[in-house]
């Protein structure tokens, strides 16, 4: 590639807008986190699609009126305080629009009478229109979930 390639540019265009839908969809999932630190099921369910599509181990939900049902039901199990962190986010362009996210996620939580600790993974398909993100998939893998009374031995 030379600069006088006329291609050159168009190349190095599309590679900066992948790279921008991949940061701008990096980015939605720390909004996932931050929302889940003070959630409501509305908010938690407005950071997906119109059709989105959550997978837990309790179950999929599909749309967002499923999704925020979804997390009804699981704040009034665990209605805990919570922090919540992504780590090592591995994004992937799959079309334009369309990035997906594999990543780590840990939370602490503290209750009236106990405190818990969890981990596992997640992964998202996240749309991406300019600026703007929304979750379409994500699948949601706990690896452990426990208080540190019961700790989680081998």
């Amino acid at each position: 590639m030379t600069a006088t390639d006329p291609h050159a540019v168009e190349d190095l265009l599309n590679r900066v807008r992948r790279l921008e839908e991949m940061e701008t969809a990096r980015n939605h999932l720390h909004r996932y986190a931050e929302t889940l630190d003070d959630p409501t099921p509305e908010a938690v369910a407005a950071l997906f699609t119109e059709d989105g599509v959550l997978r837990t181990r309790r179950g999929d939900a599909v749309g967002r009126r499923g999704i925020a049902e979804f997390y009804r039901r699981l704040l009034q199990l665990d209605p805990a305080e919570k922090r919540h962190f992504i780590t090592s986010p591995k994004t992937t362009w799959l079309a334009p629009g369309l990035v997906e996210v594999s990543s780590y996620f840990l939370f602490t939580g503290r209750g009236a009478d106990r405190s818990a600790i969890g981990w596992g993974t997640y992964l998202d398909r996240i749309r991406v229109t300019g600026d703007e993100a929304l979750i379409a998939e994500k699948t949601i893998t706990m690896h452990v979930g426990t208080d540190l009374d019961a700790g989680w031995p081998a």
